[in-house]
């Protein structure tokens, strides 16, 4: 015989459980009171050995749902003593905070600046997204807990054991970055849904790379394919910062994309700002024409003769217009799968958007641009000296196996191997060209080397 477990489906159905459970138990203990029946003690009826069995079976799931119900209430405190945890910790926070700028006034530095004060939006980012949310995460996560095999009857020590270890990471001091590797305390570090954790300074860094940079492929900012919560982005930036991102974001959405003319500013001049072919910048209100992005002028516009000129060399030379920004695109080595600085992303032969492979009829690969790109992925691998003949067959072999990518999505965590490097090495990377000296990370199916930046970032 066994226990007619029901999992747990809501919360509020704890105590009723655990109401018919121990009316169960009494019941069978009733029976146990009032059987008279004799037998020897080495020939238990079937019957006898049946109830000893169910009375275990529900004795230990109703030690399991009160453990449930203990773990709740735990949780259940931490939030209505959440205001005064947070008190304290801002306290603390300030206090450390002091201190650090003590330090640095000691040191007369003439750039320094007063720290921003906490501010109430500071107080309620803590309360919403860190101790609270991490410890009821820990110890009362519903998927966990339907999932768990403790959803039916079984031993309540994984329980006890989970509480315990909740508490043993919110006792923890310091907490790593992921970017800087420096340790930081609770407070001053996020965790992304990746559970990437980073600290202030490196997120907002990472979260603006893209408007930095004037690269938009960082536009959503995300880690590990997963995009940044719009709440956690505007907690992060100050208002201009976040006027300077909205912008980036609008940029990236607009096609046949104006700046303005002002060498000064450069400033991304959203549609709205356009009227009958002058563009006005809203930062420094310089007039710009928007057929040739120069500045603004009363006679006929010279640039369509300019741009016809320059349009016909690119189609001698066999460059790509991009679709979205307009600039012209030359592809060195690689495939046909394109994707401009500013963010578009299409195909290099005909020059449409570019949303999944096979979507036109253009090949993937150039063949003169294929057999280029394998011989520079053999010569990056081999040693300083290397046979024709071998070299020869090993750029053939690496061919086929880029041939048979396609167009690669370097998704799974293993998709990429590290490549330590020696002392004097340097590696590119091919996405964002900087050099790093450590080490560098390939995808083991097409051979792209990615920085670890890039590989969280854009991959």
């Amino acid at each position: 015989m066994s226990v007619a477990v029901q999992q747990v489906s809501h919360l509020d159905h704890l105590d009723d459980q655990i109401v018919a459970l121990a009316l169960q138990l009494e019941e069978i203990n009733f029976r146990e009171e009032t059987n008279k029946a004799k037998y020897p003690v080495d020939e238990v009826p079937d019957l006898e050995v049946a109830y000893a069995n169910y009375l275990a079976e529900i004795e230990v799931h109703l030690a399991f749902l009160k453990d449930v119900k203990f773990a709740h209430s735990i949780a259940n405190a931490v939030d209505a003593d959440a205001q005064a945890i947070a008190d304290i910790t801002q306290t603390e926070a300030q206090a450390h905070e002091d201190r650090r700028v003590a330090v640095q006034m000691s040191s007369d530095d003439p750039e320094l600046e007063a720290p921003p004060a906490y501010t109430e939006e500071v107080r309620n980012e803590f309360l919403e997204g860190e101790v609270v949310r991490r410890f009821a995460a820990l110890l009362t996560s519903d998927d966990d807990l339907y999932e768990s095999p403790e959803s039916v009857a079984g031993p309540s020590v994984p329980y006890a054991q989970r509480q315990a270890d909740a508490l043993g990471i919110l006792a923890r001091p310091t907490f790593e970055c992921t970017a800087c590797s420096n340790d930081f305390r609770l407070t001053d570090i996020r965790q992304l849904k990746c559970e990437h954790q980073y600290c202030d300074p490196c997120l907002k860094r990472f979260i603006m790379r893209g408007v930095v940079n004037h690269n938009l492929a960082y536009i959503p900012p995300r880690c590990c394919g997963d995009a940044i919560s719009p709440a956690l982005i505007i907690s992060s930036l100050a208002s201009e910062e976040m006027e300077d991102f909205q912008n980036a974001e609008i940029e990236k959405r607009t096609r046949d994309k104006k700046y303005c003319s002002n060498s000064k500013c450069g400033r991304f001049i959203a549609p709205i700002h356009i009227v009958a072919g002058e563009a006005t910048c809203p930062r420094c209100k310089a007039k710009t024409c928007a057929t040739c992005t120069n500045p603004s002028h009363e006679d006929d516009c010279p640039a369509a003769s300019e741009l016809q000129a320059t349009l016909e060399l690119g189609a001698e030379k066999q460059w790509c217009r991009c679709f979205s920004c307009r600039s012209l695109v030359a592809i060195d080595t690689g495939c046909n799968h394109m994707t401009c600085l500013c963010g578009a992303e299409f195909c290099y032969l005909c020059g449409i958007e570019w949303t999944n492979p096979g979507q036109c009829n253009c090949t993937f690969w150039n063949e003169e641009n294929l057999i280029r790109r394998a011989r520079q992925v053999v010569d990056r691998a081999a040693p300083q000296y290397l046979p024709p003949a071998e070299r020869q067959r090993r750029v053939a072999e690496v061919q086929e196996q880029l041939r048979d990518t396609d167009d690669c999505e370097h998704r799974g965590r293993r998709k990429f191997e590290r490549i330590i490097g020696g002392r004097r090495t340097r590696f590119q990377c091919e996405m964002c060209n900087e050099v790093h000296r450590n080490f560098i990370l390939r995808c083991r199916r097409c051979q792209l080397d990615v920085c670890m930046d890039c590989r969280l970032h854009r991959v």
